[in-house]
């Protein structure tokens, strides 16, 4: 359960995650000339952190006094996620 005492704790994590996104974002664009894709799965996870952090301090913010349970967590997959890898596209060809 969470409650409004966690929500400095909160926004400091959103704050560090928006940095993180930002710094790993730029960086790769910097590294590879292109921006990173948005499906990389990395990048995937940050923005699920990201929203469901904000969703957390929205639903503190919008029922004071409260602890929330699960807000932003959203459901668990119910099996296996699929995934597809492009192994071509980052295998470095050689003259």
């Amino acid at each position: 359960m969470t409650d409004s005492s966690h929500e400095a704790a909160l926004e400091r994590q959103l704050t560090e995650t928006t940095a993180l996104i930002d710094r790993s974002t730029t960086a790769f664009r910097e590294r590879h000339g292109r921006p990173m894709p948005e499906d990389n799965v990395w990048l995937l996870q940050r923005r699920a952190e990201h929203a469901a952090l904000a969703k957390l301090l929205d639903t503190i913010g919008s029922q004071p006094g409260r602890a929330v349970q699960g807000a932003g967590c959203g459901t668990a997959p119910a099996g296996p996620v699929p995934i597809s890898l492009d192994l071509d596209r980052h295998r470095m060809t050689r003259p």
